[in-house]
């Protein structure tokens, strides 16, 4: 198969959505049963995949899945690798992905010096510049050799994911959580749209019961994970904690307004509910199409993440 990928504003053919194991695939794999509200999260995390799936399909993009059986794979798909022009890097070899690389023409395995699981959503492409963001030494020499002939290097300092920083929707707007890029520098005629609290952003506040409950639940598991209208009980977030740690993230930090996927110029998916994001959006004649993704704040993916563009129309090829 071949892939095609040189900015995320051109129309998405084909894209890889992540998965995550069944209820009794995970209570198999452990030996042992499983409390209920992990249950709940798997069934309606399988549930909200399928929505998702669906969408993508409705807007004419073929969507690559497959099964998760272990614990040790994250439904991130976005982390493990790269599509850069017609090549594929993967920085994270899978073993519930192996089906899908022998698919792939042209890919390469990088090494434990070219690059670790973490960077891949820290590299902005698009068709003339690529955004390096917090990359280590030798991954960003390795990066900045490949991509600088042809596109200019943006080097970019922010902690955490760039993909929950900032956002291009399709050279018309940015969203951003601060100010995290020389935006009037290399983009003066793109309009901003700061969402981030502590810089007076426009977010939707949470209701008060919402924020009470967000709260309580964030101080339990350390600002790690919460799980959606639950409670967790100690034994719960023993359980997670212990044998499910490598699909947490850090929630607290992350802003899934930002967290979109490009259909094209004029289209994107989100499970975020920010109606002001929406309204600006939709002003730009962007059209904004809703899905269920309703345990985020557990397994700390916004749409993006738990995607990874897999085609996109050639225009280069006219």
């Amino acid at each position: 198969m071949e892939v095609w990928a040189s900015n995320n504003k051109d129309r998405l053919r084909k894209v890889l959505l992540g998965s995550v194991p069944t209820s009794r695939t995970l209570a198999g794999h452990l030996k042992k049963p499983i409390p209920k509200v992990i249950e709940k999260v798997l069934d309606e995390t399988q549930e909200d995949l399928a929505e998702i799936k669906n969408q993508y399909e409705k807007l004419g993009v073929e969507v690559m899945s497959f099964p998760v059986e272990t614990m040790e794979n994250s439904i991130n798909v976005r982390n493990g690798f790269i599509v850069v022009d017609d090549h594929m890097w993967v920085s994270e070899r899978l073993d519930c992905l192996e089906e899908f690389y022998k698919q792939i023409d042209d890919k390469t395995f990088l090494t434990h010096d070219e690059g670790y699981r973490a960077y891949c959503p820290d590299i902005y492409i698009h068709d003339d510049y690529a955004i390096l963001d917090r990359l280590p030494p030798k991954t960003f020499q390795h990066w900045r050799q490949k991509l600088s002939p042809k596109r200019k290097i943006i080097t970019a300092f922010n902690e955490g994911h760039s993909d929950g920083i900032y956002c291009n929707v399709g050279d018309k707007i940015w969203l951003t959580n601060g100010h995290v890029l020389p935006f009037e520098k290399h983009w003066p005629d793109m309009p901003v749209m700061e969402l981030s609290t502590t810089n007076k952003g426009l977010v939707n506040d949470w209701a008060p019961v919402e924020e009470h409950f967000k709260e309580k639940e964030l101080q339990k598991t350390g600002g790690r994970y919460l799980i959606a209208k639950t409670h967790l009980s100690e034994s719960d977030t023993k359980f997670i904690d212990q044998y499910l740690d490598k699909w947490l993230g850090y929630c607290e930090e992350t802003l899934f307004d930002i967290n979109l996927s490009i259909i094209d110029d004029r289209n994107v998916m989100a499970i975020s509910k920010n109606s002001m994001v929406y309204d600006k959006l939709e002003s730009l004649d962007i059209m904004v199409h809703k899905v269920p993704f309703r345990h985020r704040f557990f397994w700390d993916g916004g749409l993006h993440c738990i995607t990874n563009d897999l085609v996109r129309t050639n225009s280069a090829k006219g």
